[in-house]
């Protein structure tokens, strides 16, 4: 792993240089939420507060995602905070490793369904560059993840000579295989950095299909979903334009990189995924959490 000693200067840790507030609704609960991120000088990573639970905190890189379809959740001992992917998304690949984030609800608001809203509140702010050097996470051999309804997710160690673009340290190659006739089968794949996630990645935004939008809803679901935070479509079209042609497949890759952002260090490797989502993502993070001694640090 003597990448950065041979080719570049070792990356710095990254904070947000002062506070940004970000307030909306979250998709699922349709509950007002307001989120603030304050500079972490104490160096103990990204860190979660509700304030109606002081002390009992949730510190990304030391929890496992619950089981859950259609968020990222997380919890704490007396708490919980769903739908947190699009913000740690951003978080992962604008390289900030530490922050305060100090929420009112149990949702992270939506804003637009994508990660701009996030990307935009903190390149207005600004980042602040750490002491501490920027250590990077790739498993020590090639880890597979499979499961009898066609979903996988391989994990190859980093390779500077496989990846190809020389500012990458994450490629992913990601299928998709939506069971809509608009939609059908979608790929997507190429090496992510900072500016690569801002233009292709965070403005893809999340997605829905009409016909189950009542079941969600008698589920507690989607209640604050509506067009203006959703790509919403039927068997025969878009009800709301798209930013993308491939937008939904793309938005899939953001959820990924909001779900492995949960093992607190940036991922370095070769992934290639099928048909994934928040409940089988989870298990990377699992695995890290309970076998570290088959990642390293670098």
């Amino acid at each position: 792993m003597g990448f950065f000693k041979t080719y570049m200067n070792r990356p710095k840790q990254k904070t947000v240089a002062r506070e940004v507030v970000f307030t909306g609704i979250g998709v699922h609960s349709g509950s007002c939420a307001r989120v603030v991120v304050q500079p972490n000088i104490d160096k103990t990573g990204i860190v979660f507060h509700h304030k109606d639970y002081p002390g009992d905190d949730i510190v990304i890189g030391k929890v496992i995602p619950e089981l859950a379809m259609h968020a990222t959740v997380v919890k704490a001992r007396s708490w919980y905070l769903s739908t947190i992917e699009h913000l740690m998304a951003t978080f992962h690949m604008l390289g900030i490793t530490q922050a305060h984030v100090y929420v009112d609800a149990f949702e992270i608001p939506i804003l637009d369904g994508s990660a701009l809203g996030f990307v935009q509140g903190f390149l207005d702010v600004g980042l602040s560059v750490c002491e501490e050097d920027l250590l990077f996470l790739t498993p020590r051999q090639t880890l597979s993840f499979a499961d009898e309804q066609g979903r996988s997710i391989e994990i190859a160690p980093f390779d500077r000579a496989s990846l190809g673009d020389e500012t990458a340290m994450l490629h992913i190659s990601y299928v998709a295989d939506f069971s809509n006739p608009l939609l059908g089968r979608s790929y997507f794949e190429g090496g992510l950095t900072a500016c690569s996630f801002i233009d292709h990645i965070a403005p893809a935004r999340t997605f829905g299909f009409l016909e189950q939008l009542p079941m969600l809803r008698s589920h507690g679901l989607a209640r604050g979903a509506s067009l203006g935070n959703t790509v919403v479509l039927s068997n025969e079209e878009f009800l709301n334009d798209r930013r993308f042609e491939d937008e939904c497949v793309r938005h899939k890759v953001l959820d990924f990189l909001g779900d492995v952002a949960l093992l607190g260090y940036p991922l370095a490797a070769s992934v290639r995924a099928v048909k994934t989502g928040h409940s089988f993502n989870r298990r990377v993070v699992e695995h890290f959490l309970t076998t570290p001694d088959q990642w390293a640090l670098f």
